[in-house]
């Protein structure tokens, strides 16, 4: 700070801008000014948006419910000191800035499942998608084979389940991983799928899920995922993934 801009304090130079300093202060700021280009920058720091500031609190931009008429104070000719102004712009400014650190990051969106996206799928499916479904024994039989060869189990006691009628063994894939699903008619016309696919996850017990409105079941074994999905009857499909996972061994 050179002698030109420490003859002022704080004061004096936000008395000039508020319009508030004497006559021979005015004339010695301005004097300054044009000698003094770092005066010039000193006053256009301390120069704060007091009318921008104001309407930032005001009741209007804070949300504050309207005063009553009989409840506002009449007008007086005053004028708020810089420094107060200064002091709540500060504190303004660190609440806005502390909200918005504090406020979580766009949280990443986890992909689906297996047993979502089958789910999802399944959810289309109508009577007639299964009971028009047609496949000679032989052609299931290459596909449950084909299949139970690269993972290890043996499918085809499958076929044979209570309370369902097996209709159609068909290939899918997710995410570049074959994806196995037996179509079922169950009672009342009710689709059933029995859908397997390689699980990178420990053993789970079997396991009772409602996926996309439907009732399911699923469990996991020796790195293999089963899912048996269809209707709302969480009773009857428990039972058939019981009766399949006995099967199965």
């Amino acid at each position: 700070m050179n002698e030109a801009q420490a003859a002022f304090t704080d004061e004096e130079l936000t008395a000039y801008l508020d319009g508030e300093a004497d006559a021979a202060l005015r004339d010695r700021v301005e004097l300054a000014l044009t000698s003094d280009a770092a005066l010039a920058q000193r006053l256009q720091a301390l120069d704060l948006p007091v009318a921008a500031l104001r309407d930032a609190f005001s009741p209007e931009a804070l949300g504050a419910p309207q005063m009553p008429e009989t409840l506002i104070p009449a007008p007086r000719e005053t004028r708020t000191p810089l420094r107060l102004v200064a002091g709540l712009a500060l504190a303004f400014g660190l609440g806005v800035l502390s909200t918005y650190l504090l406020q979580p990051g766009p949280q990443p969106v986890k992909a689906p499942g297996w047993k979502a996206v089958v789910a999802s799928y399944q959810s289309l499916y109508i009577t007639d998608t299964v009971a028009n479904a047609k496949q000679s024994p032989d052609a299931a039989a290459e596909v449950l084979a084909g299949f139970g060869s690269g993972h290890g189990v043996d499918l085809s006691p499958a076929q044979t389940v209570a309370g369902l009628e097996f209709k159609r063994a068909q290939l899918l894939g997710f995410k570049g991983k074959p994806l196995l699903q037996m179509a079922y008619l169950g009672p009342d016309g009710v689709p059933v799928a029995f859908c397997i696919t390689r699980s990178s996850g420990d053993d789970k017990p079997m396991q009772s899920e409602v996926l996309a409105g439907m009732a399911a079941a699923s469990w996991v074994s020796d790195g293999v995922g089963y899912l048996v999905i269809g209707g709302q009857d969480q009773g009857f499909v428990d039972a058939v993934a019981e009766d399949i996972r006995g099967k199965l061994g």
